[in-house]
Order: C-alpha cells, then structure tokens, then sequence
C-alpha cells in the first residue's frame, strides 16, 4: 500500500508540469474522437478512465492479420496466444485473466459462460473494424458482471459507401488469408455483408487450423428511429498440439459460433434517447484430448452454450446534466456431456451420431442501473450504481464514480473508484478431468478499482499517465499445490494489484512540420504491475501469472511518397513459472522480445503489403510449453472496386 502511495503522489507530482508545458496549438485530433466509456459517449481526453482508442487506420498499418494481433500492442493489454492468427488467445488486462475482460460488438456482449477462452472467437474480418475503444479498469456499474478488469468494445463499421472491397494474403506454412465484403448504402439505410477464409498447413506439428468466418449488418432509418440487424457465422478447426498438457500432441479443437443482434434507436423526444436490444448467441466447442474422435467418441468433450440478452438503455438530458438508465435480462445455459448437473433427459449431439449431452446449467441475470453526468465549466462528474440479481450468487450493489477536471485547454486530470464483479465460468464450477478440479462451490470475483491519472492532448503529441490500486475480495485461479496430483479451482482472498502506465505518441512530421518527412509517428506504452502475493509452495495457471512488464514501441516511417514501413517492437516479462510434470522443477517464463513490421504501398484503389513477424526469430512461450511460432513472412494485396 505504501508503494501505491508513493506513485500516485509521483502522478500528481509530475500534473504542474504537464500543464505548464509550452504549446500554442489547440487540442485536435484524437482529443475529439468519442467513447463509451460511461453509458454516454464523451470526449477521450475528458473520460476519468485510462481509455485506448484503436482507429481502422491505425489496423490498417500494423502487422497483423486478426483482431489478437493488433491488441497485442495496445496499453497494459496482455495476449497469450496458444496459437497465432486468432486460432485461439486469452486476452486480460491490467494484470486480470481472460475470464475477467468483456469483449463488446458494437456494445453487445459476446463473453461465453463456458470458458473465457472463447472470448475472442469473433466471426468478422479485421477489415469490418472501425475503432476498438479499450477501456482500463473495473466497470460493473455500467456494464454489469465480466466487466471486472477492463472492458474492449470492437466497433464495427457503418454507413460505408457502396463499394466492394477484396483482400488476399499468403505467406510461409502454407498461409493464405482471403476476404471479401461489400457495402450498400443510400439515403435511409446501409448494409454490410463480409466472408473470410484463414487456413494454414501449420508451423509444427498439429497446429493446422481452418478458419472461415461470415458477418452481415443492415440497418434502415425512419423519421427518428433506427432499425439494425446484425449477425455472424464463425467456424474453426485446429490442431492443439500440447495446448492443455504438454505431454499429448495429438489435442484438437473445432468451434462453432453464431449470432444474432436486433437493435431499435429512437430520438423519442429533443432530450431522452432511448434504445432497445435482443440478442441471441450460440457456441459449440469440441474437444478432444488424444485424438479420441476416431476410436473412443464418449471421451471426447461436447459442449453448447446458449446466451439470451435483453436490454434497454436510455439518456435523458436536461438542465441538471444527463441521466442515463436502463434494464437487461440475460440468460446463460449450457448443455455438455461434462459440465453442469444430470439432465433428466439427455439431448443428441449434432453430427456425432450416439454421443448425448447428459449435462446442463441455466442460470439468470438481472440488473437495473442508473447513472448521472453533470458537467461544470472545468469539472466533470460521473456517478451512479448498479443493482445486480444473479440466480446463483444472490443480489448487490456496484457503485462507482469517476471525476474529471479541466487545467488547461490541453490537459485534464482524473480519478475514479469503481466496485466490480465476475461471476464463474461453468467450466471452473463443473470440469473434472486429468487437467483441473472444479470446485461447484467457488464464489464471485468482487473488487474496488482506483485510478488517479492525467491527461495532455495536442495536435503533435498525446500523453496518458495513470495509477491503478486493485482490491480483490475474492479471485478465481487454478492453483497445483504440491500434495495435490491435479490442478484445482479456489479462491484467492485479499488479492491487491497495483500499477502505473505510460502511453505517449508523438506525430513527428507535425513537430518539424513537414508532413512528408521520412519519420511520421512514434507511439510509447508501458505498464507495470504488481500483486501483494507470490506463488509460495503453489503454482497459479492464470491470476498470478500477470506481466509485470510490458513495453510496447511503434514507428511510421515514409520511405517514399506512397511507400511506409511501420515496425513495432513489444517486450513481456511475466511473473509465475510452469512445470512439465510433477517430476522436474517450475520453469519461470523468460522475457520475451518481439519484433514485426509491415512495408505497405498504398494507392486510391489498393495495397500492398509485406510483413514480417517475429523478425528476430525468438523462440518463445506464452503459456507453459505451448512454443509460438519464429520469424514469419506473408504478403498481400487489398483492392476496392
């Protein structure tokens, strides 16, 4: 606690200066890029939160292919990737685990009760992707239960001009990437349907995937109110060469998802919007230990996850400020041959004739909230709470509120205290195999996030710098102790995280004013963090193994007049170690070093691109033995037509 101390005093330290600092230019830019953040958009440079806005611009330039990539650079975001290419990867933040990040579509939750590791099976391309808003810390009252370590709201594109638009991209082992989307657009309505197919031979053994994802989106204005439907179609299959144990090489995993999403908006007078969704979301997982598919079937792992959600959401303003308040209903049920209780009737499943989901689990969600913005000359306060009723964990309260103050017409200063919740998967309530013991038993995550930070925005450089104090009651980690031959499911009591981070980027051509100079943007985030408790005399799977350093570097470099090169470097060095079995001594991870670039050649109506990634060629770990891939080399070409 006193270390925390010490860095929010060097934070508010370090704010004179930061204010002080000579510019004449005005606040452009992202300063006036808008997020969610609260229940009403708001300036980026004017949210209580550390926010992080990825652009289409921004995915368009690094070297990525899929949505895991290009989170891999974002602030204190941490991707453990089993394997790349959105084949499948954890994704936390703030020192958090993957079951403690909610992943949002266009403000749609898309979390599977089943496992967290599900969390990014999206079914659209990289292409369909206007912004991804990140948003640090812990935020229940806004956005309910999983909200508990940070929220990402992917944002798809919209009202696009009617046009068709074709990638192709191939490279080393066996890659080839293809997409395509088109768009219609008139004065009332916009559609977007987009495909995509991502196949690769594998780059060691059983770490072949196949990946085709289909996403449509319509939506139809009337006078005051809009009318949007969107869903998607995900399905793949891939080799999981050791990814649970790593003794067993023969693992293999297929999954499937869809959804469906009806939203009506409507402007019902000059001061209350109100907005009404449905939305509908099924997933498959089949998992198979040692290739049991052919010869032992019942040992094979079914499961299908149904999530049902209702939500009405609405933002009255008037001349005290702006109200916000709303309801949503959610249900999760899963049917498995593994997790939950007894069915009284076993259900068939699908395409594997003689195999039964014997096993299932429903379970209800209920919140009402409500939220207040009153906004001064300098000073902005956010303050409300959330009313949760869960029908296996009893009902709460989740206030919180977030206070914003203005210095300069650059720079803002910020604090917030928010109370959050993650409430069990079903698979660390009810999986019991050779891997981990589930406990039927476990409680909730709860937990206090503080944060005190500033910020400075101006039309060459852009600064973020933030402290965070985590107070977790109550986590949820897979722990192997030495007397115990099996990893199992328990809680951590009294687990407090604290850090600080750094995100800077600087538009050099605008500092020497010459906007074709060879060296555009360099972009700066760093995190550090650390927990009040070590691995004594156990070994944590997920919670404690946090980055306690992460450091990202990116540069844009003009090489000629429709030539760039765009590289990032990312350093990690994680806490906690892994064991090959109970035999051999835990393995700590080593610092991981990587780095990737893209050369882009880009004219009206296409572009090229070359990327090389893991350019050093590091071998390296993510999770326990599950080695990543060395140095890869792709290319590609988009067209619009």
């Amino acid at each position: 606690m006193y270390c925390m101390k010490r860095i929010f005093i060097g934070v508010t330290f370090l704010i004179p200066f930061l204010s002080q600092a000579q510019d004449s230019t005005k606040t452009v830019g992202l300063s006036e890029v808008t997020v969610t953040a609260n229940l009403q958009s708001t300036e980026i440079r004017k949210t209580a939160r550390n926010v992080t806005v990825i652009t289409a611009q921004d995915i368009e330039k690094a070297p990525v292919k899929t949505l895991d990539g290009i989170l891999q650079y974002a602030l204190n975001v941490d991707v453990r990737s089993r394997a790349p290419l959105g084949v499948q990867a954890d994704v936390s933040i703030r020192g958090g685990n993957f079951d403690q990040t909610l992943i949002l579509v266009d403000g749609i939750k898309m979390n599977d009760p089943q496992t967290g590791h599900h969390s990014l099976n999206l079914p659209f391309p990289l292409s369909t992707i206007e912004k991804i808003e990140i948003l640090q810390g812990g935020a229940s009252r806004v956005f309910g239960p999983s909200a508990f370590s940070g929220v990402i709201n992917i944002i798809t594109k919209k009202n696009q001009p009617s046009q068709v638009n074709v990638g192709l991209a191939g490279g080393e082992y066996g890659l080839y990437q293809l997409n395509t989307s088109v768009g219609l657009t008139t004065e009332k309505q916009s559609t977007l349907v987009a495909a995509e197919k991502i196949h690769s031979d594998g780059y060691a053994h059983n770490t072949a995937f196949d990946r085709h994802n289909l996403y449509g989106r319509t939506a139809l204005s009337l006078n005051k109110t809009t009318l949007a439907l969107q869903g998607g179609f995900m399905d793949n299959q891939f080799g999981a060469s050791n990814f649970y144990h790593p003794k067993f090489y023969n693992q293999y995993e297929q999954v499937k998802q869809y959804f469906v999403v009806a939203q009506a908006d409507r402007q019902l007078t000059r001061q209350w919007y109100s907005n009404l969704t449905g939305s509908w979301r099924r997933h498959f997982d089949l998992y198979d230990f040692d290739n049991y598919r052919e010869t032992k079937p019942a040992s094979v792992n079914f499961h299908q996850t149904n999530v049902y959600n209702i939500e009405w959401r609405n933002r009255w303003t008037h001349a005290w400020g702006t109200t916000s308040f709303g309801a949503e209903w959610r249900r999760e049920s899963i049917i498995s041959n593994r997790l939950g209780d007894a069915l009284a009737k076993p259900k068939a499943v699908p395409a594997f004739f003689g195999q039964k989901y014997t096993f299932g689990k429903d379970r209800d969600n209920v919140n009402v909230y409500l939220e207040h913005l009153k906004r001064w000359e300098r000073l902005t306060l956010v303050a409300g709470t959330l009313f949760n009723i869960n029908s296996q964990f009893g009902n709460e309260w989740y206030p919180g509120v977030d206070l914003s103050y203005t210095l300069t017409d650059r720079v803002n200063v910020y604090a917030s205290a928010n109370r959050a919740v993650r409430y069990p998967t079903f698979t660390e309530m009810y999986l019991n195999s050779s891997t981990v013991i589930a406990d039927p038993n476990v409680q909730p995550e709860k937990a206090w996030s503080y944060e005190v930070g500033t910020k400075r925005f101006t039309a060459v450089d852009q600064l973020t710098l933030s402290a965070f104090y985590r107070q977790s009651s109550t986590a949820i980690d897979k722990i192997k102790r030495p007397d115990q031959a099996v990893p199992r499911i328990e809680n951590i009591r009294n687990l407090n995280t604290f850090g600080v981070e750094v995100a800077y980027t600087l538009q050099i051509s605008q500092v020497v004013n010459k906007p074709n100079y060879w060296l555009q943007r360099l972009t700066f985030n760093y995190a550090y963090i650390s927990a009040d408790q070590k691995q004594l005399n156990f070994q944590s799977f997920y919670t404690l193994n946090y980055l306690r350093h992460k450091l990202s570097l990116g540069a844009n470099v003009r090489l000629a007049k429709n030539l760039t090169l765009d590289a990032w470097y990312t350093l990690k060095k994680r806490e906690g170690d892994y064991q090959w079995d109970a035999s051999t001594p835990p393995q700590p991870y080593a610092t991981i070093h990587l780095v990737d670039t893209r050369l882009s050649w880009t004219q009206p109506k296409f572009r090229l691109f070359a990327d090389v990634n893991n350019l050093i060629n590091q071998t390296y770990y993510e999770h326990g033995f599950v080695q990543q891939p060395g140095r890869w080399l792709t290319g590609g070409i988009s067209l619009t037509l």
